[in-house]
């Protein structure tokens, strides 16, 4: 016979996902920020544009507006929130002291198996629905960097210089030793599965030579979570400012180096008859640019949440895998009836973006009064800890919820 106590031992000893009072309002506000980027992305530049010489002034405004504050910003945010889920995760406690009975193993082999999860549900959305799907890509790359999970902040360190020259130098070696890049797939006017698995093949024959990127940002996603989770680093007001002006003159200063002198950079001297010196020089810029405004972002988010609530982004956030499925569930058939797949413009991307994002704002707060989680991140929950997990509210939780707002706890 079991008693009370045992009972309630038991329960401490099962790992169980992360807990409405346990979540960072800023970090579900990044992320729901860094999900709507990704949708204008995605509607922007990724289902075929009309021809420019077609596009009005504003047209052309647009397109390089969101080149600069938008295109790759919104990944890099992403991606090192996952590095940064990654540690919150390993350090996971709770309140009734549940890490005492959790080893750190058994939260990594979780860990794992919650990101073969996220690899079925990304090879099944790139398959039926968006070829470049980040999910699986994600979940690979995010494998091989929870190997860093005790490494030291050096090693760590080392292990990103050591991948951005792979990134810099790989394409470079690739054609010293005589081989060519493949050929992008020509599939306009066919079927559009048939296209999106061409051009599926495409990314994943040629991401030797992209996946370094995504590899890197985790990497520097889990040197921030060692840097301010594990060590408890705090930033003031006066630091943040620093960062948002810093990283937004470094951001966009780096940005019209690249657009505006790149014969200048491809005329620089080199190593004989290489590119290696080049290309390090366009990756670092191109890095600089992203982690610049990536960073400027962030500082300018938590200054934010420290003064208002943002809850419409913070559920985006906390349904960001939801929203993200969502984003092509809608967007796919829509172009596939009215015949929009290739003949986008920024104009009328903007007005797709727009009203996707208000039906993802209005579903988010109209699922999260009723659940704790999102659909498609119940699924992985229940796929991760290998058990159902109750995903409605209790009426006390939604009552909570319609008097004061979601539980938040803002990161100081």
């Amino acid at each position: 016979m079991t008693v009370p106590w045992q009972n309630q031992k038991l329960n401490l000893m099962l790992p169980a996902p992360v807990q409405l009072n346990q979540r960072i309002q800023y970090l579900d506000v990044l992320r729901g920020i860094a999900i709507s980027g990704v949708l204008f992305a995605y509607v922007f530049w990724n289902l075929g544009t009309e021809p420019t010489a077609s596009w009005t002034a504003f047209d052309k405004i647009l397109d390089q507006a969101g080149f600069l504050l938008i295109d790759s910003k919104c990944y890099t945010t992403l991606a090192c929130l996952f590095g940064v889920g990654f540690v919150l995760h390993m350090d996971k406690t709770t309140d009734n002291g549940r890490s005492l009975y959790i080893s750190r193993k058994r939260l990594l082999g979780l860990y794992r198996r919650r990101l073969l999860g996220l690899l079925i549900i990304g090879g099944l959305h790139a398959l039926l629905l968006r070829n470049g799907d980040i999910l699986a890509p994600y979940a690979i790359t995010m494998f091989i960097v929870t190997f860093f999970h005790r490494a030291s902040m050096r090693i760590i360190t080392i292990a990103l210089v050591a991948v951005f020259l792979i990134q810099a130098l790989l394409p470079e070696v690739w054609f010293l030793s005589g081989h060519s890049f493949p050929k992008r797939p020509n599939t306009q006017g066919g079927n559009y599965w048939v296209e999106n698995f061409q051009w599926l093949k495409y990314w994943y024959t040629t991401a030797v030579f992209f996946w370094e990127t995504t590899l890197l940002l985790l990497l520097f996603g889990l040197l921030l979570g060692k840097i301010f989770i594990q060590k408890k680093r705090m930033l003031t007001n006066r630091q943040f400012t620093l960062i948002i002006v810093v990283g937004s003159v470094v951001g966009v200063a780096s940005y019209l180096v690249l657009n505006v002198y790149p014969a200048q950079i491809k005329s620089l001297p080199d190593i004989g008859n290489t590119y290696i010196i080049r290309s390090i020089v366009f990756s670092t810029l191109d890095l600089l640019h992203k982690i610049g405004m990536a960073s400027a972002y962030a500082s300018i988010v938590f200054l934010l949440v420290r003064n208002f609530p943002l809850t419409g982004f913070a559920n985006l956030g906390r349904m960001s895998l939801t929203n993200y499925i969502l984003q092509a569930l809608i967007i796919v058939p829509v172009c596939i009836l009215l015949d929009l797949f290739d003949h986008i413009t920024p104009t009328i991307a903007l007005v797709m973006t727009a009203v996707i994002w208000v039906v993802q704002i209005f579903f988010s707060d109209w699922w999260l009064s009723r659940h704790k989680f999102g659909p498609i991140e119940w699924l992985l929950r229940w796929f991760t800890y290998g058990r159902t997990i109750a995903i409605k509210k209790e009426k006390e939780q939604m009552e909570l919820t319609e008097v004061h707002g979601s539980p938040t706890i803002i990161a100081t």
